[in-house]
């Protein structure tokens, strides 16, 4: 929400109907005011550029590691049992590898957002951003190339905030851990490299982190968000992240199709935040032997989907933009979809480092192929529409898990490249928040964020009996 903060000077005090969030924001809006224009832009400018050549050779990294490790598993695939033999042994290392980097920074697990969004609010201990930055960029690229369904847009966004505060610390030392400013901007600019898409990090912002904009926040965030952009598109170079071909809007006739669309994918994007948030629950609850074997379960699932199922893989199946120009089976399709689907919440549920962004989105896609399938075959779509319903499957799908449905719209737009899309995308958008609200599901990283406050507060009083 775009409003201006009321003034606050000498010893007013906010109104007693203000939360403790709000007045930490009206506090730091107050600082931005304080800064002169050059340190203002200056600030903005170097967390932006620094976030977007950070995460930049992060996405690089991840595509030349795809690339090898796919061609290495399958030269050693066709070396038979001591192939495999190497292959599990490399499991086995990326497994170690990601527990000594939980043990040595643990606010690295998971996709990083929900911390960020609670150090916002000061419920959560300051990081120590170098080793936050290190550790997440390691871990996540290791979780990737072991082939894990874990995302790296929200490892990207947990980077960024790393390096807000970073370069906050650069100016004020300590002090910037309390100057949130730089958190949030970092978070900005993170996640509008993960994506290549400005306005969706800056909405991202409103909608996810609750940030609330006046005029001197929104041109931070800007300034930011821009800044990282600009190093990720036109300095380094990367490509949009879903380059669909030829994309045909639905004709007014057509119109009717969003409904069905609409309410499949909200449907299945409720059930997938609701199974996704209770198997990391119903894992916490377990009286594991080790943290270690918790971590094994997803690599062990590698092992056995590359012996019977290893088009799930990244790297083994298609891509979203594969997927649009080819004409896949509906069986083929459903199948890959709900292994999609699981896999993804047990990759995540480890506990590993990595996000949940891209395998949903991933999900949309597959979900979306399947409707334009079955459209396709019933007489009511045509082919060279299928990347359009697969971008409104993606849209709604992830707003009814994320439930932003703004960001999800704006997102969409800036990976495709297409606006002509935006109005119905945005309409796929509100409907799968909807859609979530009436079945009374919680926003997915609200549901995680309520998780690591209880861990936290179960954690304190052991901590302080093992003191005395």
């Amino acid at each position: 929400m775009l409003q201006r903060f009321p003034r606050l000077t000498g010893k007013t005090r906010p109104a007693n109907h203000l939360s403790e969030e709000t007045r930490i924001q009206i506090r730091e809006s107050q600082k931005l005011g304080a800064l002169g224009q050059v340190a203002f832009i200056l600030q903005a400018l170097v967390i932006g550029a620094i976030s977007g050549f950070v995460i930049g050779i992060f996405r690089m990294a991840f595509t030349v590691l795809n690339g090898l490790g796919t061609n290495w598993v399958v030269e050693e695939f066709q070396k038979g049992a001591e192939g495999f033999l190497f292959i599990a042994a490399a499991l086995i290392f990326c497994c170690l590898l990601s527990g000594f980097l939980l043990k040595i920074e643990p606010m690295i697990s998971g996709s990083g957002i929900p911390q960020v969004e609670l150090a916002q609010i000061g419920k959560f201990p300051p990081m120590n951003w170098l080793r936050v930055l290190i550790t997440k960029f390691v871990g996540t690229l290791t979780a990737l190339a072991a082939g894990l369904s874990v995302g790296r847009e929200g490892p990207c966004v947990q980077m960024g905030a790393a390096v807000g505060v970073g370069v906050g610390t650069f100016f004020y030392g300590k002090h910037a851990q309390t100057m949130h400013r730089y958190l949030t901007g970092g978070a900005v600019s993170g996640m509008t490299s993960a994506f290549s898409s400005p306005i969706a990090g800056i909405l991202f912002a409103v909608e996810d982190m609750k940030v609330i904009l006046d005029r001197r926040m929104l041109a931070f965030l800007a300034i930011t968000a821009m800044s990282a952009w600009f190093m990720v598109k036109h300095i380094l170079g990367l490509p949009l992240v879903f380059p669909f071909v030829g994309l045909e809007p639905l004709g007014f006739l057509q119109l009717w199709v969003l409904l069905p669309v609409c309410i499949l994918s909200g449907v299945l994007g409720t059930v997938y935040c609701w199974i996704l948030v209770s198997i990391t629950c119903f894992e916490d609850r377990l009286p594991w032997p080790s943290r270690w074997v918790r971590l094994a379960v997803p690599f062990v699932m590698v092992a056995l989907l590359l012996l019977f199922y290893p088009t799930v893989l990244t790297g083994f199946g298609p891509t979203p933009t594969q997927m649009e120009q080819l004409r896949l089976s509906i069986d083929f399709l459903l199948l890959l979809f709900l292994v999609k689907a699981f896999f993804s919440c047990f990759s995540f549920a480890s506990g590993i480092a990595g996000g949940i962004l891209m395998p949903i989105l991933t999900a949309g896609a597959i979900l979306g192929c399947l409707l334009s399938s079955i459209g396709q075959s019933a007489g009511i779509l045509l082919s060279s529409q299928s990347g359009t319903i697969m971008i409104l499957c993606m849209a709604c799908f992830f707003s009814a898990v994320v439930r932003s449905p703004l960001t999800s719209a704006a997102l969409l737009t800036e990976m495709t490249g297409d606006w002509t899309l935006l109005p119905v995308t945005l309409v796929a958008s509100i409907a799968g928040n909807l859609i979530a609200r009436y079945m009374g599901a919680d926003p997915v990283y609200e549901s995680l964020k309520a998780r690591i406050l209880r861990q936290r507060e179960h954690a304190a009083p052991a901590a302080a009996a093992e003191a005395h």
